[in-house]
């Protein structure tokens, strides 16, 4: 007779991750097997918990996983949805992305995750070890650790009021031990200044999607700055051809203020 064991995922919005799989499989081998199981919280009422392993690879390495940390109301996840169209458009590979945000959007934190690459993306999960992370807010530093998820070797792009020979200063300590640990590569921009010189206030989504693709090469640049620009007309052209030419302005400028920080 073939075993049946029964259990519930997904609790408190969970991920339903590949090492919680590999560890129901696992549980159905044993013995004895839990049945009606919990996995993806610690059940410390009823004890039906399973533990588990998350650093389970099942990602082709070819295929690039990218994190952006946004501001609701800063345009990152509409860049980032941009950005996925034109990779999904312009090139020959498979992209997928999830957004993650607050009920209330404004004023909230916003995570984008981006995958491409030219290996089918079986994933139906959030990322978790990303080898491109953006921080688009300074101010976030303090409040969450946005390398949790970078791979050993990824790239970080942050926004930062600071060049790339004071910033490392005004990053908290465990940040700068990470950024060692990991042997990432460290990249800044004044995305507030370049948004502010073409007049877009504190809207940095077009600078900083720039960045990325400059630094991702998903693209050849200018390639991927005609995409960009193109996928700013149809998105900005009902509020005006003004609009439209400060976006074209900031991007023009924002690989200008784009260096890399030697740690």
């Amino acid at each position: 007779m073939p075993r049946i064991i029964g259990g519930r995922y997904g609790l408190s919005s969970k991920e339903f991750t590949p090492g919680m799989v590999k560890r129901i499989f696992t549980e159905l081998a044993a013995a004895k097997p839990k049945n009606h199981f919990t996995i993806g919280i610690n059940d410390d009422v009823s004890h039906t918990s399973l533990d588990w392993q998350e650093d389970i690879a099942v990602i082709p390495g070819e295929v690039v996983q990218a994190v952006f940390y946004g501001l609701g109301s800063d345009g990152t996840v509409g860049a980032n949805k941009n950005s996925i169209k034109i990779i999904g458009e312009e090139t020959e590979q498979h992209a997928q992305a999830y957004f993650v945000y607050d009920s209330k959007k404004a004023g909230a934190v916003t995570v984008s995750h981006l995958r491409f690459g030219h290996a089918p993306i079986q994933a139906p999960y959030l990322i978790q070890s990303a080898s491109f992370v953006a921080c688009h807010q300074f101010t976030f530093l303090e409040r969450m650790d946005v390398l949790k998820l970078a791979a050993p070797g990824a790239t970080f792009l942050l926004n930062s009021p600071y060049g790339p020979d004071e910033v490392w200063d005004h990053l908290p300590r465990d940040m700068q031990q990470t950024i060692i640990d990991k042997k990432l590569r460290f990249f800044v921009v004044d995305g507030y200044t370049v948004a502010r010189e073409a007049r877009m206030g504190r809207r940095i989504n077009t600078v900083m999607q720039t960045c990325f693709f400059a630094l991702s090469g998903v693209l050849p640049t200018d390639e991927a700055i005609d995409a960009i620009k193109g996928a700013i007309k149809k998105s900005y052209s009902k509020r005006g051809e003004a609009v439209v030419r400060q976006n074209y302005e900031a991007v023009d400028s924002a690989l200008a203020h784009l260096h890399e920080v030697t740690v």
